[in-house]
């Protein structure tokens, strides 16, 4: 099955709010970090909140920096609850057994992370978990998002787990430069980096035991919702509409804040409101539209780069200019013409 969503990668909010926990937790003032990416965490305990990949990929550097240390992915893993997986955690928390949940897992991922693809490949003797960017123009996956995601749903796991849950092996594709060792004792098996993927090996003998509290009747209700959010979220979006409607138009140079408020038939402040509640502002959606507008009109000789300029919205040429090597790290020219 396929969803529509955003095309801006976002993950759920309440994982970034475990994040904040575990800083907290650890002597990090998560509240400055995330203020410090324009983030309230108030408005990620909203209903169906969600927080942009880049935003989070940068609170991830950010606390690193901060802390200084290279294993802040499995605090975060050592300490989680179902809750940061939101509605999709909790459905994981009852499944029947590890295979279970694993396919749960894999079938709802675009539920906690939009911006990645994951699944699960078996034979007679494994069953393996693979995780990976979505699309190759999608920001590259932040591995201690990964490293994060892999040890919390280890935590999950083992909580379902009638006995100690054996992984057979984890590979990441990040090079490591500091011991493996606390990731080898967290995941009780060898950790491999610099490969090809990100996988996580199962037995499969071991991961078919009935967990004693699985609720069949629970998974399904919640399954249900899950599947529905997904449908219609990408709809919802405003961000993701005023995306549809601005790249529709193929221009710029003759919409403003308040002509897409009007085709959303929202006033401007509610516009604000709800982008700010998806954790983008309209500046930085719009300088989303213009990039991908600018890359689509190029390499068309057709179009001047003055009449580029005009049709993506900006004051001058000289402001094109900076903000399309901001975007690709070469001038307008020099991108035309292969001169980079």
């Amino acid at each position: 099955m396929s969803y529509n969503t955003t095309s801006i990668p976002t993950t759920v909010g309440s994982w970034a709010l475990m994040m904040a926990h575990t800083m907290d937790k650890n002597g990090v003032n998560s509240r400055a970090i995330f203020s410090g990416q324009g983030i309230e965490l108030e408005s990620l305990r909203q209903n169906k909140a969600r927080i942009i990949n880049a935003k989070l990929n940068d609170v991830w550097q950010r606390w690193l920096s901060l802390s200084l240390d290279p294993y802040i992915a499995l605090k975060l893993a050592d300490n989680v609850k179902p809750g940061a997986f939101n509605t999709l955690g909790m459905s994981l928390d009852v499944s029947q057994h590890v295979y279970d949940a694993l396919k749960r897992f894999v079938r709802f991922s675009k539920y906690l992370n939009d911006g990645a693809e994951t699944s699960l490949t078996e034979n007679e003797d494994e069953v393996t978990l693979k995780f990976s960017a979505k699309l190759s123009d999608c920001p590259k996956t932040n591995s201690l998002n990964v490293e994060a995601t892999f040890g919390a749903l280890h935590t999950l796991l083992n909580a379902i787990s009638p006995k100690p849950l054996k992984v057979k092996a984890v590979y990441f594709e990040h090079e490591f430069q500091h011991d493996k060792t606390p990731f080898e004792n967290f995941f009780q098996c060898p950790v491999f980096f610099g490969s090809d993927t990100n996988q996580m090996v199962f037995e499969k003998d071991e991961i078919f035991d009935e967990y004693a509290f699985a609720n069949s009747i629970l998974t399904s209700t919640l399954d249900d919702w899950i599947e529905e959010y997904l449908s219609s979220y990408s709809e919802e979006l405003v961000s993701t509409r005023i995306q549809k409607y601005v790249l529709k138009k193929q221009a710029l140079d003759n919409i403003d804040q308040q002509n897409v408020a009007d085709h959303l038939n929202l006033s401007p402040r509610m516009l604000q409101r709800k982008l700010k509640e998806e954790c983008i502002s309209y500046t930085k959606l719009l300088d989303s539209c213009r990039q991908k507008l600018a890359y689509k009109f190029i390499s068309d000789d057709k179009i001047s780069l003055s009449e580029l300029t005009s049709i993506l919205g900006f004051t001058d040429q000289s402001n094109f200019s900076r903000a399309f090597k901001r975007w690709s790290g070469s001038t307008p020219y020099q991108y035309r013409n292969n001169k980079v």
